[in-house]
């Protein structure tokens, strides 16, 4: 990190960000022969656990006020590391489930997931697949990635997918070709035009976004075709149908695929399910995380109750 300062001089917005660094730890976990660090905010052993997992290109640091805030609620809380280069969606469903593991063991089994974007879309696949989480929330997310309703909104430009709906079928001739072909994330992902357009958010959103975003050193700026290609190409290894976990949908109005999640939403089988509307864009968990993490603590101290 070019200064240990970044995170806390432009992501904390409603907390002291000293006091949220004086309670990170660092935790490592194993994952197809690597290792990764989990960062965490720990409560104790006895403690429900939420683990956090940010969309393309951002690091584990972007989320800290919000899982800080999280563990005021007496969770144990636990931010996925940045997705990286070269990854699939089966790459990080088995990364994100090795770290889920790690967490059962070392905390228990009561385990929650909040995913946003890109971690939303393995966070419900792991829930598919019957993976070892016992509830989820999404935002900016989830979908079925090889369903044509969703390909359709891809293909029509909604939200954060508008430049790769406009290129799907160049990419997709030049994924077979060069599927290592590194390309900047800013070719199918604008996050500037991600700014909630209401006046209320849009000047603390363009800061966290011009100020921080677009000059962070520890983002990711770029991904290779085929892993950029396998979160429009993955079909998950169950039906919809088989979902079991209680799952909650977070709908920012002014999102990504704001009409395509409700439409999911409406599909869900029988299961503890919930979708909240909230009034905001895609940075709505950043940009207010008091009421983010209000919102996803309730459904958790539901679903996660012994």
């Amino acid at each position: 990190m070019k200064s240990p300062r970044y995170w806390k001089d432009h992501y904390v917005l409603r907390t002291d960000a000293n006091e949220i660094e004086r309670h990170v730890r660092v935790r490592r976990f194993a994952s197809s022969g690597r290792f990764f660090d989990l960062i965490c905010f720990e409560e104790n052993k006895g403690a429900p656990n939420i683990l956090v997992s940010q969309g393309s290109g951002g690091h584990a640091y972007v989320f800290a006020e919000l899982a800080y805030r999280m563990h005021l609620r007496g969770y144990n809380v636990f931010i996925m590391p940045k997705h990286g280069d070269g990854f699939s969606i089966e790459g990080l469903m088995q990364r994100h489930g090795d770290a889920l593991r790690h967490i059962r063991e070392s905390f228990g089994d009561r385990i929650g997931a909040f995913g946003e974007g890109l971690g939303g879309f393995v966070v419900f696949y792991l829930a598919l697949s019957h993976g070892p989480v016992t509830s989820i929330a999404c935002q900016n997310s989830p979908a079925i990635l090889t369903e044509r309703k969703f390909l359709r909104a891809v293909r029509e430009g909604d939200g954060a997918y508008r430049p790769i709906g406009r290129r799907l079928s160049l990419y997709r001739a030049l994924a077979r070709l060069f599927p290592n072909l590194r390309l900047p994330l800013s070719s199918y992902l604008n996050w500037e035009e991600l700014i909630d357009p209401e006046e209320s958010a849009r000047t603390l959103e363009t800061r966290l976004v011009k100020e921080g975003y677009l000059k962070d050193p520890d983002f990711d700026k770029r991904y290779r075709l085929r892993s950029i290609m396998s979160q429009i190409s993955t079909p998950p290894s169950s039906p919809l149908a088989d979902l079991t976990t209680p799952t909650m949908f977070l709908v920012a109005v002014r999102g990504v695929f704001p009409a395509y999640t409700r439409d999911l939403y409406g599909r869900l089988p029988s299961i503890k399910k919930r979708m909240v509307e909230v009034d905001g864009g895609v940075y709505w968990m950043l940009s207010h995380p008091v009421d983010a993490a209000k919102l996803i603590c309730n459904w958790f101290d539901e679903t996660l109750a012994p």
